[in-house]
């Protein structure tokens, strides 16, 4: 038997929460994108509930390529930094996921989700920098998420 055996479903929900962090990286499989993408938690409520997170692409679309605006919010993480990462790879912060946790929970559940790493403390206050200095998310999604 283990310590899992032991826990309640309310007991597991609450251990799961706590151990989201900022900066933890994840791949999942999301509908509508046609390969598994990786997700970064960048904000997260101060009861773990709801999460603020960004996508890592291979490459900057074409489409966020030809808006300055855009653009600026693409923030480059090194390949040669992370395990999970190929090749230099770059932060959309242009495309804010509001994620609950209760659902990344139920992707990894599935199987569909997998924790694949952490952001080192310099690209985290990049990448955080430029989400909260985006003009994408409300007063009260900045105050949820980065306060």
């Amino acid at each position: 038997m283990t310590i899992n055996d032991n826990l309640n479903k309310n007991d597991k929900d609450r251990l799961f929460k706590l151990s989201f962090i900022k900066g933890a990286v994840f791949i999942n499989k999301f509908e509508n994108i046609d390969h598994p993408k990786f997700f970064i938690i960048v904000g997260l409520s101060k009861d773990k509930i709801f999460t603020c997170s960004v996508y890592i692409n291979s490459n900057i679309p074409k489409a966020i390529m030809k808006r300055q605006a855009l653009l600026d919010l693409q923030v480059p993480v090194k390949g040669t930094k992370y395990s999970f990462l190929n090749h230099d790879s770059f932060v959309c912060c242009s495309t804010p996921l509001l994620i609950e946790t209760v659902t990344i929970q139920k992707w990894i559940a599935s199987k569909t989700c997998f924790f694949k790493g952490q952001l080192d403390k310099e690209d985290l206050e990049n990448v955080t920098t430029t989400m909260i200095q985006s003009g994408l998310l409300s007063d009260e999604e900045l105050e949820l998420y980065f306060s």
